[in-house]
């Protein structure tokens, strides 16, 4: 049908017919196309109050949508005409008017000075404490954060309670709990609601042990939430999710609830993203909605889109834009981008009021103390200059859906990059200042590394893929049985060797179940990646791997061991893994044992270089292990020790003595064999490495392992030592001690990256 809108001649020629067909289109929104979310389902216009040759206006459509074609038929038997049915059709095709924006969030804090080496000033008796600080005066504040316990401290029989600095009881609540090898709790999510904080004034909440208690709690049987997410895809089809009833059916039946209290009760709501035309589910595209609803009334979505099913047919990127709104009220208003395939982003959102902005800040001497992380140096300040640079560089960067923040995405690539250490480099940032900036960053990276295309969900089990369940499957190289279908692109090239902790640290400062998925995502990935028959199928080992690769790969596992809470259906997984890692660790390269891959002497050896031990991937190694033995994960300390024998002892006097070179001690690669022996003698393992070179007094500047640079191979010989130390590796002590006198210039640069700035405890 074409309309010729501006020819008298055509105008008479417009039939009834064609009306009707007119306004059928413009109820579909756009001709030819699928109905569009907020348009479809608009109140319609009503009609132009002055119309020519008409009785009276016509009735508002029936439907509430667009009139029908028998109603048209009586729009034209009243006699309108044809400017007056334009002006109709104008009024009904506009939309409507955009749903009112979402409260501002309160004024944020004003920023905060460091809280220093000793810590937060916690009262006596308790066991830790928190500082929360608001840009406003509030009331009732509620706040969640994640809170690490050091072993013994805080029993499973036990509960707790909390008090501030200004003497108020604190409803607190504790829930998603994860236990150390003696049973106490490592870890645990807290929800507090503060009973009032002034504007931009320090308020520590004190925490306590206390009876453990069950409260009752009553919750809403239908929340005000409403939350609708609309996903409008690049070819026109619209889709929508409305989990309105699925939260009110987890309330109900208590189900897919990850906290429960007096404070907060969050729900974990999966969401099929339906096309709006055909009622049928996106076979890839799903929202994740983790609901919390606390009693104050606010309700705190993180809404997590994903594309990562693993075993689904034909995965692809998926091009969309995404609205999500709340009772009417606008949340999110994503523009279009395309979503990588096996990769996930989240947007937090706030409703049912202003989402309050507020810093929490850890006392993070306990928090160290716990042995979650590595010790870091609290003494240390971050200079004003490399935190508003921080902020600055992170202004440069995407860090919107599928963005990549400063991560390298080219994970095999040589050089060094702020990811790759024990704990990237804004994560050792946050934990020594608590900077605002630096938190920023920490997160952001963190959400990034959601983008890369390691995560694979089993839709089976709705959880991480999991080789004990597919002893045959891999996701990166090798032969796979299931087979993994394969489709979309990235921008990505993922590895092990290269890999940083993208999201412990955050699990642990937030509670957010968002962090502990993707911790969760990088470690299944770590463990199914490689064939089968090189990692013993469902033993899930790490052998393959460069010894870098073993290294942080281990660490994931362990993270993932750690974090997730005793009742998360994959924490028996990670421990099993890990355990079977540390077996393999236990008889490849502990005591007695040498082969290819450990040389007599205790070098690590590469499987791929010749014969040669990786002086600073083996510094990798030691300090994982150190971190594990803290842990008392079984067989750390013994491993520890007979990988020690080369990582630690070379920086001894009586080493030097021997005929080794402590100033050289810190290097690149090492050879371990002389023709076809290994060596076995410091003064042979000198010899065939370095010849006839003096020995110094320090690790001078311009030396190959880099003593002024925080990012060298000195530096992260500093880390493991002090790492090891805090194990109580054999000889630890003695080593960490002379190393710090070889390398006085690398503590002036330490300021400026910490990766490494780890220190006895």
């Amino acid at each position: 049908m074409e309309i010729e809108l501006v020819n008298p001649r055509v105008k008479r020629a417009f039939h009834r017919p064609a009306l009707a067909a007119l306004f059928t289109c413009v109820a579909l929104t756009a001709c030819g196309g699928g109905g569009g979310g907020a348009d479809a389902s608009a109140s319609p216009a009503p009609a132009p109050a002055a119309v020519d040759n008409a009785s009276s206006a016509p009735p508002p459509p029936a439907n509430g949508v667009a009139p029908t074609g028998a109603e048209m038929e009586a729009a034209a038997a009243r006699g309108w005409s044809w400017s007056s049915v334009l002006k109709w059709w104008e009024a009904i095709k506009a939309p409507a008017p955009a749903p009112a924006p979402a409260p501002a969030p309160a004024p944020a804090p004003a920023p905060a000075p460091a809280v220093g080496v000793g810590g937060l000033n916690c009262a006596a008796g308790a066991i830790t404490c928190v500082e929360v600080t608001s840009g406003s005066a509030q009331t009732n504040l509620p706040i969640t954060f994640g809170q690490p316990f050091r072993s013994g401290d805080l029993a499973t029989s036990q509960g707790l309670r909390a008090q501030d600095s200004a003497g108020n009881t604190v409803p607190l609540q504790m829930d998603e709990v994860s236990t150390h090898t003696n049973g106490s709790v490592r870890f645990a999510v807290l929800s507090a609601s503060v009973p009032s904080l002034p504007a931009n004034t320090a308020r520590i909440i004190n925490i306590y042990p206390a009876t453990k208690t069950t409260p009752s709690v009553s919750l809403p049987a239908s929340p005000a939430w409403n939350l609708q997410v609309t996903a409008r895809l690049s070819d026109g089809t619209t889709l929508v999710a409305n989990p309105q009833q699925a939260l009110q059916q987890a309330i109900a039946a208590g189900s897919n609830r990850r906290l429960h209290g007096p404070v907060a009760s969050e729900f974990n709501i999966v969401a099929p993203m339906v096309n709006q035309s055909t009622g049928a589910a996106h076979p890839h595209l799903m929202a994740r909605l983790h609901t919390r609803l606390y009693q104050s009334g606010q309700i705190r979505t993180d809404v997590v889109m994903e594309n990562n099913w693993a075993l689904k047919s034909s995965p692809a990127n998926v091009t969309y834009s995404l609205t999500v709104t709340a009772n009417g009220q606008t949340l999110l208003s994503q523009p279009s981008f395309t979503h990588s395939s096996k990769a996930r982003w989240h947007k937090v959102l706030w409703s049912g009021g202003a989402a309050p902005n507020v810093r929490v800040r850890h006392n993070m001497r306990y928090f160290l103390d716990s042995g979650a992380t590595w010790n870091y140096n609290l003494g240390l300040t971050i200079p004003e200059t490399v935190l508003a640079a921080e902020a600055s560089n992170l202004a440069k960067v995407n860090t919107g859906p599928m963005g990549t923040a400063m991560l390298t995405t080219n994970m095999p690539g040589t050089g060094g990059r702020a990811e790759i250490a024990p704990l990237p480099r804004w994560t050792a940032m946050y934990l020594i200042s608590q900077d605002d900036r630096a938190r920023a960053s920490m997160l952001a990276n963190a959400d990034a590394a959601a983008s890369a295309p390691v995560h694979y969900r089993d839709e089976a089990t709705d959880q991480p893929i999991s080789v004990i369940k597919y002893p045959n499957i891999a996701v990166r190289y090798g032969s796979s049985s299931p087979s993994v279908p394969s489709g979309g692109s990235s921008s990505w090239t993922p590895d092990i060797a290269h890999q940083g902790s993208y999201a412990y640290i955050p699990y642990l400062v937030t509670g957010d179940a968002f962090y502990l998925d993707e911790m969760m995502f990088w470690a299944a990935w770590n463990i199914a990646a490689n064939d089968p028959a090189y990692r013993q199928s469902s033993k899930g080992l790490l052998m393959p791997e460069q010894v870098r690769g073993q290294a942080w790969g281990i660490r994931s596992i362990a993270e993932a061991a750690f974090a997730a809470p005793d009742s998360h259906p994959m924490s028996s997984y990670f421990d099993t893994i890990l355990s079977n890692n540390m077996s393999w660790a236990l008889d490849t390269y502990g005591p007695g044992k040498s082969g290819a891959l450990f040389s007599p002497m205790g070098a690590l050896i590469s499987q791929y270089n010749n014969n040669q031990s990786p002086s600073y991937e083996s510094d990798f190694f030691a300090t994982v292990m150190s971190w594990l033995a803290e842990n008392n994960v079984t067989n750390a300390s013994t491993v520890l020790n007979s990988v020690g024998r080369m990582q630690i002892d070379r920086f001894l006097a009586t080493t030097q003595s021997a005929g080794f070179c402590t100033s050289r001690a810190a290097g690149y690669w090492l050879q371990t064999k002389n023709g076809s022996s290994f060596v076995n003698s410091w003064a042979d393992f000198y010899k065939l490495n370095y010849g006839t070179t003096a020995c110094g007094t320090t690790a001078a500047s311009g030396d190959p392992a880099y003593p002024d640079w925080a990012g060298g191979y000195a530096a992260v010989a500093r880390g493991m030592l002090a790492a090891a130390k805090n194990a109580g590796a054999t000889n630890a002590s003695t080593a960490q001690a002379r190393w710090v006198q070889f390398t006085p210039n690398l503590d002036p640069d330490f300021k400026n990256d910490p990766s490494y700035a780890i220190v006895p405890r």
